[in-house]
């Protein structure tokens, strides 16, 4: 090893870990996909040992890289540990509002709130319920950040991070008459009592495209503000729900619900962290958005 290790460089190589394609790892992390290369290569250089097979546009890691991925995550964590060590008593303090998706408060933050609130016991946190998952809602006047389920945010007056990809499904209840079928159409979810989230969701948007350009249209639906709701509404019998992965895992796993076989081509949205462009990155705000950025992505495998 010629010299210290990068802290910069050491992200990079776990995003990369973690996608599994340089490119990604750019889009990710806001870099060229050349810095990202370039940062990889140096620090293998460093370590004096290649961290990655190259497949084509896929990576695999070395046996060595999976062993320097462990160290790698561990080094990550102690710097994050120290730098707030510095911080706990400084400038870490006052109240932050969150906004954010009902999917989202229920089902990926009380881990993210958990630790944010152990490491800033001096911040005040304040939590509001945006839209079930509007881009632009969570960030109304008040609001510091926004944690929204969404397909790709690109509005020019917000700063995203784009942190996790997030499933969405097509369930209905294991009694249901669709259940236990191998292939499905469109047309026959189209005839189907359709659970939704309300007008202007963008995965309600991304269900009735596909729908519609699988030859299928909505002809009756509910319509509901609340995904734990329509959840409860599916088990019920009441129709197909269209819902993130998520929020019916459980669900699936004991067999109350059942994923439909359609699309097949899988339908994706993403956790997204959104604020505003123009508005003062406080010390409070870039905390919550370091450990956001963190805790919520998903895990490396």
């Amino acid at each position: 090893m010629e010299g210290l290790l990068d802290l910069r460089q050491i992200r990079t190589f776990i995003e990369v870990a973690r996608t599994r394609s340089f490119t990604k790892a750019a889009a990710q992390l806001y870099y060229a996909q050349s810095s990202i290369t370039a940062q990889v290569q140096a620090l293998e250089k460093d370590l004096g040992l290649p961290l990655f097979n190259r497949l084509g546009r896929q990576v695999e890691l070395t046996e060595m890289g999976r062993q320097f991925l462990g160290h790698a995550e561990k080094l990550i964590c102690v710097a994050e540990e120290a730098r707030l060590s510095v911080q706990k008593n400084g400038n870490i303090v006052g109240p932050l509002v969150v906004s954010a998706a009902e999917s989202l408060l229920t089902y990926r933050l009380p881990a993210l709130l958990q630790g944010f609130q152990s490491a800033y016991p001096d911040v005040q946190l304040i939590l509001h319920t945006g839209a079930s998952c509007s881009s632009i809602a969570p960030l109304e006047a008040g609001v510091d950040l926004g944690i929204t389920i969404d397909e790709p945010v690109e509005v020019p007056q917000l700063l995203v991070q784009r942190v996790r990809s997030e499933r969405m499904l097509t369930v209905v209840a294991a009694e249901h008459a669709l259940s236990k079928r191998k292939e499905i159409s469109a047309v026959e979810i189209a005839e189907q009592q359709i659970l939704l989230t309300e007008h202007g969701c963008s995965y309600r948007g991304l269900f009735e495209r596909t729908l519609m350009q699988q030859g299928g249209r909505v002809n009756k639906l509910l319509e509901f503000a609340s995904v734990e709701a329509l959840k409860q509404c599916a088990v019920a019998r009441m129709g197909v729900a269209v819902l993130p992965e998520m929020v019916v895992a459980e669900e699936l796993k004991r067999g109350v619900l059942v994923a439909l076989p359609w699309p097949q081509k899988r339908m994706h949205v993403y956790t997204q962290l959104v604020r505003h462009r123009d508005k003062w990155f406080s010390p409070v705000m870039s905390a919550f958005w370091t450990m956001a950025t963190q805790l919520l992505r998903e895990p490396t495998e």
